[in-house]
């Protein structure tokens, strides 16, 4: 009984790691889970983020490939046009650096020093006017996903912005915006880029990035094998 018990668990293991399939995320609700890599809280307002975070780099404007220079900035209360601070204290949002006409406007592109297999990041907005399109790169440029947020599915149903829609006050619920990301079965993600938004001048914000990676599938080979190895050490014991 003990032995058929523990091949069971093995398999519900070996199932839950190895079916991680490729997919994006849109949920009102965190997906990833665990402490944001970025959380954009500890600076004050107006400071261009660049590689502030370990791993990370932001720019805007030009793409991934091609960046001109500019940096998003860190945006906080009383916050630029109309955002709320989707967690705490700070979201990020454009910069004017890159010749954007005014800041919040500009597609915000996040590199990753390392391929990730998993991505998360909240996207802010509480008066949109357009749709939001979200990508991910591989390494070499090229487009591995991309997908688009309808601008009327952006704020959750029942939001009402706590008494202000506009201009939530911290630690308001349900959030102003939505999470968006990806889920790739192997470790392929380079970079993402969210926005910019379809309509001119639609300023958005994004906070609480996650990301992590899915064990290649050569590791879950290992570890199915010594998961195995020892069943059957356990099972000559038993049959001792």
């Amino acid at each position: 009984m003990k032995f058929k018990c523990i091949v069971a668990a093995i398999a519900v293991l070996c199932v839950g790691s190895i079916t991680c399939s490729a997919g994006t995320i849109q949920s009102y609700t965190d997906v990833l889970g665990g402490t944001p890599a970025a959380d954009f809280d500890t600076f004050p307002d107006g400071t261009l983020i660049s590689m502030q975070y370990p791993g990370l780099t932001f720019t805007q404007n030009g793409g991934p490939w091609y960046p001109n220079g500019g940096q998003p900035m860190i945006n906080v209360y009383p916050w630029l046009y109309g955002y709320g601070s989707s967690s705490d204290s700070g979201v990020l949002t454009g910069s004017t650096n890159s010749g954007a006409p005014f800041p919040t406007v500009e597609g915000i592109v996040i590199q990753f020093a390392r391929l990730q297999s998993k991505v998360e990041v909240f996207l802010s907005d509480t008066s949109p006017l357009g749709d939001y399109p979200v990508t991910a790169f591989a390494s070499d440029g090229s487009v591995l996903q991309t997908f688009t947020v309808v601008g009327t599915s952006i704020l959750p149903p029942g939001y009402t912005g706590c008494g202000n829609f506009l201009f939530p006050p911290p630690g308001c619920f349900p959030l102003p915006g939505v999470y968006v990301g990806f889920i790739d079965a192997t470790a392929d993600i380079a970079s993402i880029q969210i926005g910019p938004s379809t309509a001119y001048g639609d300023a958005f914000a994004i906070d609480d990035l996650r990301m992590g990676t899915i064990p290649e599938p050569s590791s879950l080979l290992l570890l199915g094998s010594g998961l195995l190895g020892a069943v059957g050490v356990l099972r000559r014991k038993i049959n001792l």
